[in-house]
């Protein structure tokens, strides 16, 4: 029996660019049928829910890929999550994702430049990951159309809701979401034209983009 249910998963935020200065995204708001997110108020399940936990698997079926971009240029990698998810009646009705931020990988880079990039996200100037080494997503609702929660980033927690698509079975959850954020609501502002005087080839967009894929199991 498979049911046709929408699964949101908010991953992290990943920017790319790095250059001396300084910059950080704002975070958006839009309609329902985008792929962004939006900072509308949290529909939450009821707690009384007798729900099954599928655990999210350590594999290639469950994958975070993240797009930053400057003027005339993009980075893009990926980053790890574990956690899991619950149902109750062929609904997802809750769950919690990990997203381990040191996972933190490009993969438009190579060698010397893949290093820099890579250190540079995990620095101070953006997720400074020795401090907050884990970001976390807790899903708190769904009404049919978006999934509902909290997404946390550096201490700092946002309700967001977000379009997605996911299939129930009796022993497997699995899903994809594309959708975005902006990093400066979680205090990442570094090259932002939003929040410094820069040179407009210095901006780094606020916006990050995610394209996300989850499987859940017994």
């Amino acid at each position: 029996m498979k049911k046709k249910i929408i699964l949101g998963f908010a991953a992290v935020a990943m920017l790319a660019s790095c250059g001396g200065e300084q910059a950080a995204p704002a975070a958006s708001t839009t309609p329902e049928t985008s792929n962004e997110t939006t900072n509308e108020p949290v529909t939450e399940a009821p707690t009384n829910i007798d729900a099954t936990v599928y655990s999210v698997t350590k594999d290639s079926s469950s994958v975070i890929n993240w797009t930053g971009s400057a003027l005339a240029k993009s980075h893009f990698g990926t980053v790890d999550y574990s956690g899991d998810l619950k149902v109750s009646e062929g609904k997802l009705v809750g769950g919690e994702i990990v997203i381990d931020m040191t996972t933190i990988d490009s993969k438009d880079q190579e060698g010397e430049g893949k290093e820099k990039l890579d250190g540079h996200l995990k620095n101070a100037d953006f997720f400074n990951v020795d401090s907050f080494p884990t970001a976390k997503l807790e899903i708190k609702g769904f009404d049919g159309t978006n999934l509902s929660g909290s997404l946390t980033i550096k201490d700092v927690t946002k309700d967001i809701s977000f379009p997605a698509s996911v299939n129930v079975s009796e022993n497997e959850v699995s899903g994809t979401a594309e959708f975005t954020i902006n990093r400066t609501d979680y205090g990442v502002v570094y090259g932002s034209g939003n929040f410094f005087d820069l040179a407009k080839d210095k901006i780094i967009s606020d916006d990050i983009e995610f394209k996300v894929s989850i499987k859940a199991v017994k």
